[in-house]
C-alpha cells in the first residue's frame, strides 16, 4: 500500500475549469485566482521541514510548485503517475466509494494503482516530501490510506498526513494562520 512516511499534500492551484469555464481540462495553466491561492499558501510551506518536492507533469501543478516552493530548499522531482484522472474516471471512482480500488472497471483500477505507484514513488524521496498534484490522486490517496478526511480537497489547501499511535493515517489541514500573509 503507501509507504508509511509522514508527508504534506497540496492540490493546484484554481483553473478555469474548476469553475466551469473550460469543458475539457486538458493540461491547462492556473488562472489568476489560483495563482493568488499558491501565493497566499507560499508562507506556509516555507515554514515547513520539506525536503523533497514531487509534482504532477501538468502545467496547473507545475505553476503551483514553483510558486509555493520559491523560498524553500529542496529537491524537486516530476513524477508522471502523480498526473490527474479524466472526467469520467473521476466520476465513476467517487460513486464507487472508499472501496473504488476494489471493486472498479478496468480504468478506475488502472488510475488507482497509477496513484498508488506515484505516491509511492514520490515518499521513496528524502522526506518530509511535499506532494503537489491533482483532486483525483488526493481521492485515490485517501482511498488507499482510509484516511478520515475530506476526499475532495479544494484548490491550494495544505494538508500533513502523519501517522497515529494505532498505525492509522491522520490527516490535518494547515491554515493561514500559520503564515505571515493575509489570507
Amino acid at each position: 500500500m503507501i509507504h508509511k512516511k509522514e508527508f504534506y499534500f497540496v492540490r493546484h492551484g484554481q483553473t478555469d475549469h474548476n469553475i466551469g469555464l473550460t469543458a475539457d481540462p486538458g493540461d491547462i495553466p492556473l488562472n489568476t485566482r489560483g495563482q493568488a491561492q499558491a501565493c497566499e499558501i507560499e508562507d506556509i510551506i516555507a515554514s515547513l521541514p520539506i525536503k523533497t518536492v514531487c509534482c504532477s507533469p501538468l502545467k496547473r501543478a507545475k505553476e503551483t510548485k514553483e510558486i509555493v516552493t520559491a523560498n524553500l530548499q529542496a529537491a524537486h522531482f516530476e513524477i508522471a503517475n502523480l498526473a490527474e484522472c479524466t472526467g469520467p474516471i473521476w466520476d465513476l471512482m467517487t460513486a464507487l466509494g472508499p472501496e473504488a480500488h476494489l471493486i472498479a472497471d478496468d480504468p478506475v483500477r488502472t488510475f488507482m494503482q497509477k496513484a498508488l505507484h506515484g505516491i509511492n514513488e514520490a515518499l521513496s524521496q528524502e522526506g518530509p516530501v511535499l506532494i503537489v498534484s491533482h483532486g483525483g490522486i488526493h481521492w485515490a490517496m485517501c482511498c488507499f490510506m482510509g484516511v478520515e478526511h475530506e476526499w475532495a480537497i479544494d484548490n491550494c489547501v495544505p494538508v500533513h498526513f502523519t501517522l497515529g499511535d494505532n498505525g492509522k493515517w491522520k490527516a490535518k489541514k494547515l491554515s493561514c494562520s500559520l503564515s505571515s500573509k493575509r489570507c
